[in-house]
């Protein structure tokens, strides 16, 4: 395990991972914790920065304790984290409430405030991101509206990743544009905050980081980090990117066109562009890519992987190694059995908050298999309703696949067949993609590549599995009545949270 080696933590959804990451992108070794999402009440969802902070000190420190020689190899570190957040700090670094994470859709009226103020179409065209009370532009206007007094002590609205680089470095003044582009916090095209915007609703603008790219470095390993990671002083820390960006450069999307399915806890599909991708019905987002400089257009399915693990935790599953086994137990179609993976809401394309998880089609022939391969087949449905609208601007052959989703053999074949387009497999492991772009990022940053292409040459396509042709019809019917029941079922998904407030 001799050196260079860079360090990158991954602050996902359900946990932290640390990872030490070779320049040809194999991982010598890595660890991960576990950490909690609260959901205080119904649209709610928070978590403790100190147990993302507990996650990169336990992992640094087990990686240090079974690998002793790598103390002294680690050329930098860099850091990704999920994104949609919104963690206020005081001049300390302080936490000074749980952070919210992207699932946390409390801001309905924030949200109707920008909406009557500033317009949809309007903060579309400048943001490219679409304007919901997931925003983290919204979260701070929620903040400012129902906490005030942790608005006012509030020196530095954060990002997960953020607050980790300030951990690291013992400066908590740093974001990058992937992060804060997605937060609705910049001008998309010159860059910027967007400070018209602020000005109008009343936020102040220097509670807000300084812009860099992902991949510069904005400190060093303070003597205090370093005694809790049990590294030396010193090392250099590059500004790091949101999970997105960073999974973007780990599947090797880097050039103008990539294009890519992440299947986790939340799944989406993404492509690099030159330009943002500005879709007239807000469908889809658009996120800086690691660089500053070219661009990613997303497509996300919310509560993907979630719902998987939901199904296989209700049938009393706790061994993922039977997935495929039982997935394959119920024929495509599920007999007619189809699901809406609306757990936590929707992102991408219909974007409701309202929106909830519908098993539709239920008959006494339905057997535990079947809500498993329902579920299943209703997250594919939903990433090629985004895939559709992709391919009204470009065609998409092939999509490469990473996340942990993508460890089934069943379900990369079933994706194949439900969108019509070659799945690619990679020569790094499909979940390790986070962590690669936060690494490689970091060794751009310390000069081991001259940039993130070169970076990226060693990501090889190992297998592609193309379509089934025999299975277009057939799934190509089931995705009509998928889609067709969204429209039909949304005045209803209203109704069941408005009453769901009254009862509160």
């Amino acid at each position: 395990m001799r050196g260079p080696l860079i360090l990158a933590h991954d602050i996902g959804t359900s946990g932290t991972k640390s990872s030490l990451v070779r320049p040809d992108g194999t991982i010598a070794a890595s660890e991960s914790r576990a950490h909690a999402t609260h959901f205080p009440r119904p649209g709610w969802a928070e978590q403790q920065p100190a147990d993302w902070w507990d996650g990169v000190c336990r992992n640094t420190a087990a990686l240090t304790a079974k690998h002793s020689e790598l103390r002294s190899s680690i050329d930098a570190i860099g850091v990704s984290g999920h994104m949609l957040g919104c963690l206020p700090v005081d001049s300390t670094g302080e936490a000074l409430r749980p952070s919210m994470i992207h699932s946390d859709c409390r801001a309905t009226g924030p949200c109707e405030t920008v909406r009557n103020r500033i317009g949809q179409d309007a903060m579309y065209e400048l943001t490219g991101n679409i304007l919901e009370s997931r925003s983290s532009l919204c979260k701070v206007l929620w903040i400012k509206a129902n906490e005030p007094d942790v608005y006012e002590r509030t020196t530095r609205f954060l990002q997960s990743k953020d607050y980790i680089v300030g951990q690291l470095t013992g400066s908590y003044d740093s974001t990058d544009y992937s992060d804060a582009s997605h937060a609705q916090w910049l001008d998309i095209r010159t860059k910027s905050y967007a400070a018209d915007v602020f000005v109008e609703l009343g936020i102040d603008p220097a509670k807000f980081p300084c812009l860099f790219r992902s991949t510069d470095v904005v400190g060093k390993l303070t003597q205090e980090a370093a005694r809790a990671l049990n590294l030396p002083t010193g090392i250099p820390v590059v500004a790091g990117g949101g999970d997105g960006s960073c999974a973007s450069v780990g599947a090797g999307a880097v050039n103008i066109g990539d294009t890519y399915c992440c299947l986790g806890t939340t799944a989406w599909i993404a492509a690099t562009t030159a330009e943002p991708f500005i879709d007239r019905q807000r469908r889809v987002f658009n996120v800086l890519a690691l660089d500053g400089e070219n661009n990613g257009v997303f497509g996300t399915v919310q509560a993907a992987g979630r719902s998987v693990d939901w199904v296989m935790g209700l049938l009393g599953e706790t061994d993922f190694a039977r997935f495929d086994d039982l997935l394959a137990g119920a024929q495509p179609g599920s007999e007619g059995l189809i699901f809406l993976p609306y757990l936590e809401g929707e992102r991408s394309p219909i974007f409701d908050p309202n929106a909830r998880g519908v098993f539709f089609g239920l008959s006494p022939v339905h057997q535990r298999e079947h809500l498993l391969r329902a579920t299943v087949e209703g997250v594919s449905f939903a990433l090629r309703s985004v895939l559709e609208v992709m391919r009204e601007s470009f065609a998409v052959p092939a999509l490469r696949l990473i996340g942990g989703g993508g460890q089934s053999a069943l379900w990369q074949q079933m994706l194949a067949n439900v969108c019509g387009v070659a799945i690619q497999t990679l020569s790094t492991r499909s979940a390790d993609a986070t962590s690669l772009g936060a690494a490689f990022a970091a060794g751009v940053g310390v000069g081991l590549f001259d940039g993130l292409p070169q970076a990226t040459q060693t990501i090889e396509v190992t297998e592609e599995r193309p379509a089934d042709a025999s299975l277009a019809d057939r799934y190509d019917t089931f995705f009509r009545m998928y889609q067709d029941l969204y429209p039909q079922l949304k005045p209803a998904f209203a109704q069941l949270r408005e009453s769901l407030e009254f009862t509160l």
